[in-house]
């Protein structure tokens, strides 16, 4: 049984819409992540709002231990709802994938 904990939350900002997805590992989950091979979240970029303080190129990867790794989750920026649901619905199909496959023995 998997104890990940994954958050993935919409809220409006700036006139846009804020997604924001975070991760919680056990240590013992974190050890099978490189035991097992860290899994390479995808993140699409489909009617994303690009960040001016970022880097020029969006993320369009981040790896699992790597979210888990960030207190505060990452947040990307939408112009639409329908664009930050499409976001907010792969990412969480994928977070749940690995939550499983880290849950078995």
């Amino acid at each position: 049984m998997s104890s990940v904990e994954v958050q993935v939350a919409t809220k409006p900002a700036d006139g846009n819409i804020a997604v924001r997805v975070a991760l919680r590992l056990t240590s013992r989950e974190l050890g099978r992540v490189f035991t097992r091979g860290d899994v390479l979240i995808q993140l699409p970029t489909e009617g994303f709002v690009p960040d001016e303080a970022a880097t020029p190129v969006p993320r369009s990867g981040l790896f699992l231990s790597e979210l888990a790794e960030l207190p505060n989750g990452f947040t990307r920026v939408f112009v639409d709802q329908a664009s930050a649901d499409a976001f907010a619905a792969s990412v969480r199909g994928q977070l749940d994938d690995a939550a499983a496959k880290l849950g078995g023995q």
